[in-house]
């Protein structure tokens, strides 16, 4: 079955070409013009939005806001500014990646599918590691790696798609160094640049959702200039 994902931007000529390029790509496409429609026709067969943050009335950011009160769909912005204040705002607020406009075709796509591909029912039988672990168990916290979910003490915890997979790829190697180059790579599909905050933003917000831990250590360790790990003793203190 093909993905089906929401198109909002005010952009009448830009919105046309990117959703004739989506369905030559196989989606399926549902179009919004403004944040209110967008509002009003999102519904949860929705796999992924693009959305402009630059819109009159209700703006990306807003639109954004509102929607991470209640879903935890996946959300790549488009924005027209290399504004590093509205991307870091963007990602503080949940957004999953962006992109700036003009952006390359092939670019655009390979983000897209790469958030995809963290949904588990992406992944076919024959390509599951049966090897893996189903599910992780540290200090209370419970990540169930098939159904996607997070809790601590039996309750639920709300996260992205992207903090999963963050949480996810930490948890693969625990107690050992994992490069914000190697998650960007793994995550979000893309090469990590230097000065670039997408994965520090994403980590810290995953750190504010995780509650604090019975032992009293933290989840997930900061190297600097190294990367993260997450913390299974007080030896990696």
């Amino acid at each position: 079955m093909n993905k089906k994902l929401l198109l909002v931007d005010d952009d009448v000529e830009i919105i046309s070409l990117l959703k004739e390029l989506l369905e030559l790509e196989n989606f399926s496409v549902e179009v919004a013009h403004n944040g209110a429609e967008a509002l009003t026709k999102f519904d949860n067969s929705v796999d992924l939005i693009l959305l402009d943050i630059m819109m009159p009335d209700i703006n990306g950011l807003s639109v954004l806001t509102q929607l991470r009160t209640k879903y935890t769909v996946p959300i790549i912005l488009l924005t027209a500014k290399d504004n590093e204040l509205d991307k870091v705002i963007g990602l503080e607020l949940g957004a999953d990646d962006y992109i700036i406009k003009p952006f390359n075709d092939r670019e655009l796509i390979a983000r897209i599918r790469a958030i995809l591909r963290r949904k588990y029912w992406d992944i076919s039988p024959s390509q599951q590691d049966e090897s893996a672990p189903v599910e992780y168990n540290v200090d209370g916290l419970k990540v169930n790696v098939r159904q996607q979910a997070v809790y601590f003490d039996s309750k639920y915890i709300d996260l992205t798609g992207t903090e999963f997979q963050i949480l996810l790829r930490l948890l693969e190697e625990p107690g050992n160094i994992i490069s914000r180059d190697t998650l960007s790579e793994s995550v979000l599909g893309k090469e990590f640049l230097p000065f670039a905050r997408s994965i520090d933003v994403h980590v810290s917000n995953l750190r504010k959702k995780l509650p604090s831990r019975k032992d009293g250590l933290p989840w997930i360790k900061t190297l600097r200039s190294k990367g993260y790990l997450f913390v299974i003793d007080k030896e990696l203190m």
